[in-house]
Order: structure tokens, then sequence, then C-alpha cells
């Protein structure tokens, strides 16, 4: 019997691979002014309305999928006979992956006859995308759950994740610097560099002045750290930016071209923490993608 592939929103994919895949997605709940929202893909929201909202200051927030939800998108797919690997996003931010384990927990209980495998990504955003992508890939070459649970953890080091914000705000809210650095970084021009490291945190990794700089920044990264561009889906995600996504996707392309170049907004739940104007890249580099 084969096995369904399932993660969470947080994987930001958009809605033509979840149709074309057959993905399952258990979808995050995010708030704008205390009203309660969910999203499956960034297509499926008014993802320049939420951003908008969020430079006017609405009160935004997300939290986590509670058992239950997990318990009611998997209970079908077991009850129909198959197995299922879950994907999470990174333990280091965010519950889900908590949350899966004691749903599977209690499914496997209800379905003996079932296995769940839940994986931690270790990775956000579309980096926890491309493990889900890749995941598919291994399925159609006849893998099994254990095999391709184990492949997707060995590729877990390689996925880079590397990111700039527009604005301090938001990375002050989150308490990632403080207020007064957040201030001083706004009036100097100083845009921080971030990215996921290898525990599945993120983690500041350097700055530059000014935003023609941090994409630069970005594309150099990529250049460095890519490997096998020809093989692999390369995804850039941004805040309501789509010029400078376009501008980095033309550095991508004119260097280290890869065989896909997928360019769409952060959805709402990873957004909220980036704020407007943030602007990422997401790929399969060398061993020091996660070091560098």
């Amino acid at each position: 019997m084969s096995f369904a592939i399932v993660t969470d929103s947080l994987a930001g994919l958009p809605l033509n691979l979840i149709a074309q895949k057959g993905l399952v997605v258990i979808p995050l709940s995010y708030y704008v002014n205390g009203t309660e929202h969910t999203c499956l893909a960034p297509e499926g929201c008014d993802m320049v309305g939420f951003y908008q909202a969020m430079k006017q200051k609405a009160e935004v927030s997300t939290s986590m999928i509670p058992p239950q939800r997990f318990t009611e998108s998997l209970s079908p797919l077991l009850s129909s006979g198959f197995d299922v690997l879950f994907i999470s996003a990174s333990s280091g931010i965010s519950s889900s992956y908590q949350s899966a384990c004691i749903a599977a927990q209690q499914l496997m209980e209800t379905y003996p006859g079932r296995q769940i495998r839940v994986v931690d990504s270790l990775s956000s955003t579309l980096g926890e995308g491309i493990l889900v992508l890749r995941a598919f890939g291994m399925r159609e070459k006849g893998m099994s759950l254990d095999e391709t649970a184990d492949a997707v953890l060995s590729l877990r080091p390689h996925i880079a994740h590397y990111f700039t914000v527009d604005d301090l705000f938001y990375i002050r809210r989150g308490g990632r610097i403080s207020g007064a650095t957040a201030l001083l970084g706004t009036m100097l021009h100083i845009k921080p560099m971030c990215k996921g490291d290898e525990h599945g945190h993120i983690v500041a990794n350097g700055k530059v002045r000014g935003r023609a700089q941090s994409i630069k920044a970005l594309a150099e990264k990529y250049d460095r750290l890519v490997r096998y561009p020809g093989d692999q889906t390369v995804f850039i995600a941004h805040g309501n930016c789509p010029q400078d996504a376009e501008t980095l996707a033309e550095l991508v392309r004119r260097t280290n071209p890869p065989k896909e170049l997928i360019v769409l907004p952060f959805d709402p739940t990873n957004g909220s923490h980036a704020g407007p104007g943030s602007l990422g890249i997401f790929f399969e580099g060398d061993e020091d993608a996660r070091l560098y």
C-alpha cells in the first residue's frame, strides 16, 4: 500500500503544486485584528491586503495547529488504508512537530495497522516545501515510507534558507532585536540578513546597508552554496515586493540558472513574522548550506 504525504501550511507551496501532487496541507491559523483565518497557499489569500494591513499596524498573530486538527485531517487517509508521512515545520520555530507527534501517537492506537512517520524538517517556508517535493520524487521512484522519511532527514542540512527584511519593526516585535537597535537600523537603512541554522532556528547572518545590497547579498549566498542548480527547483518568496523578487530572480538566472525558479509571496503565517518587504531565497545547497 502506498503512503500519503502531508505537510503544514508553513511550507508555503503554491496551489498548482499542491493540486498536481495531491498534497494534503494542514493549515495553521493566523489572526488579523482578532479575526481568525486559515490559508493553504499564498494564492488562496489576499496577500496584498494582508501586507497592507500590516503596514497600517494591524494586530497580526499566529497560533499552533491543535492536535485535533491533525486528527481530523489524517483520519480519512488512515481509514482508507494509507500510511502517512508528515513533514512538519521546524520544531525550532513552530509547535507543529510536537502537535503532530501527539496526534500520531493517538491515531496509531486507533488505527493499529497503519504507520505514521513524523519528520521535523528543521525548515520553514519553502525550505520545508523543497523537502516535501523531494519526498514526492522519492515515492515516485518506489521508495517506501521509511526509506523516504530517512532520506528526507538526510537532506535537511542541505536546505538553504536566506532572507532579508525591509523594516526592522517586525523582527523587533518578535523579540529578535532590541527596540533601540531597530530604530538605529531604520535610520541608517541597515538591512539585516537572516538564515535558518542547522538546528532549525532563525538567526542573524550579517547586515548590509541599503536594499540593493541586501538583494545582491542573497544572490551571492545562492551562487556560493547552490549544488546541482540544473536539477532542482529554487524558490524566491517576498512580502509584497514583487519587483525586488524579480530583481533577485534575474541575478539567480544570470549566474547559476536552476531547472525551475518559482517566485511567490510569503504565506501569511510566515509573513506575519517577516513583514512587508521581506525577501528570501530557498534552495538545495552543499554541506555548508546551514552554516555559512
